[in-house]
């Protein structure tokens, strides 16, 4: 088959790194625990000496509260799976929807503030069935430079006039809102925003972004993957961190990370959530969640109700640690203000190499090459989780400078060849 020219480059780029025994990605997972896995290559170049059966302290994990392996947690996706199965009879809106997945949505409703709130398969999903459905080719959407690509994704599939402001800069976003035209008919503007920034680590301005959504009356949406269970007084994520929880319209969010297991979900007004229900192609397409998913979300809601307040104060507490010990051994973490710690490498090699290098030393981290990040910009980075302990964090830490200073290639170079 004829590839194209970026088609070609990715190809080459990763048997290049096969053949280098520096391929980072997809490590094996053949054991698990909280803090802990054991780890192979399975890409790696047959023959070659790859990282198989090694046994790593896992910095790699979304797991953020340590409950994907946590007894109730466990339980609510056994009883939900014997009571329904493994499946759905079909779609949500057509055999698919059970009283488990009925339940989360209460969960869902009541733990977000928000008047309604809607199941989807993925937090990607989510986002795409929110700007595909609330945004069209009358409307303009304001996005951040920075945000995931589902949000990019979305406004794409939306046929919406997109336009992108500097990454955190309300004075940038503000420039824009003035310059855009006037949306035609019954045209609307739209602001979507990472509230946790999920390749940066920092966090979105959205008291000032909120300011501008009500100026220029504007529908504020904000995806708080990364940041929901794990911030703000009842972990609503940053927007109540912020104090502006009930100023924003749409929140998108995910069960992949806080919450121990997997589906994405919308929390906003109850005509917002009927019309996205009964519109969004992303919804009403896809399979309902498998019912262990939903029980297993539903657990971790019981548990974050008794213990969310103590295991978000330790998941605070070792970020902090983990940010101030690699400061102190010289090693940056950029704007990293929460639980998702960004260590700024360069080039894609480079990367590929530490990565590699941690594995086999005892560390799994997450790599992170273009397109997620700007080319020259590939990083690690470090998911902490409320159960690594101080050992834990010194043990990475003094693994991450090392390997990073017994890289040969030290200075950041231009990328070629690669995308």
């Amino acid at each position: 088959m004829e590839f194209g020219p970026a088609h070609s480059s990715t190809l080459d780029l990763v048997d290049r790194w096969q053949q280098e025994d520096t391929y980072p990605l997809f490590p094996l997972i053949t054991e698990a625990a909280t803090t802990r896995a054991r780890i192979g290559v399975p890409h790696a170049r047959p023959g070659s000496g790859n990282a198989h059966g090694q046994s790593v302290t896992v910095f790699g994990s979304a797991d953020y509260l340590g409950l994907a392996r946590h007894p109730q947690v466990l339980e609510g996706a056994l009883a939900a799976t014997r009571r329904f199965g493994t499946g759905t009879y079909g779609t949500q809106a057509v055999g698919g929807y059970t009283q488990l997945h009925q339940e989360l949505e209460a969960a869902v409703t009541a733990w977000s503030g928000r008047p309604a709130a809607l199941l989807f398969p993925t937090g990607m999903q989510a986002n795409l069935g929110v700007l595909g459905t609330l945004a069209g080719p009358r409307d303009h959407v304001f996005a951040d430079r920075f945000n995931h690509q589902s949000i990019t994704m979305g406004i794409r599939l939306s046929g919406a006039t997109a336009h992108v402001f500097r990454h955190n800069d309300p004075r940038h976003l503000a420039e824009l809102l003035r310059a855009a035209p006037q949306p035609q008919g019954s045209g609307r503007r739209l602001i979507v925003v990472d509230g946790l920034f999920s390749a940066d680590g920092d966090l979105a301005p959205l008291s000032e972004i909120a300011d501008l959504a009500e100026q220029y009356d504007a529908l504020l949406v904000v995806d708080e993957a990364h940041s929901a269970g794990t911030l703000g007084p009842q972990g609503r994520g940053v927007a109540e961190s912020l104090g502006v929880l009930d100023r924003v319209d749409v929140i998108t969010g995910t069960f992949s990370k806080a919450f121990a297991s997997t589906g994405g979900f919308v929390c906003a007004d109850a005509d917002v959530v009927t019309l996205l229900r009964h519109s969004a192609g992303a919804y009403l397409l896809s399979l309902g969640l498998p019912p262990g998913t939903v029980g297993a979300a539903l657990a971790a809601f019981s548990v974050l109700a008794e213990e969310g307040a103590e295991r978000r104060r330790r998941l605070h507490d070792n970020a902090r640690t983990l940010r101030a010990r690699l400061h102190a051994v010289g090693v940056a973490t950029a704007d990293s203000a929460a639980h998702v710690v960004v260590v700024p490498v360069g080039t894609m090699d480079r990367t590929a190499r530490v990565t590699r290098r941690l594995a086999e030393r005892g560390l799994m981290v997450c790599p992170l090459f273009p397109p997620a990040v700007p080319i020259g910009g590939a990083r690690l980075r470090l998911g902490v989780c409320s159960e690594h302990t101080e050992e834990d964090i010194d043990h990475a830490v003094g693994l991450i400078a090392a390997a990073l200073t017994e890289d040969e290639d030290a200075r950041a170079e231009p990328i070629k060849g690669t995308v």
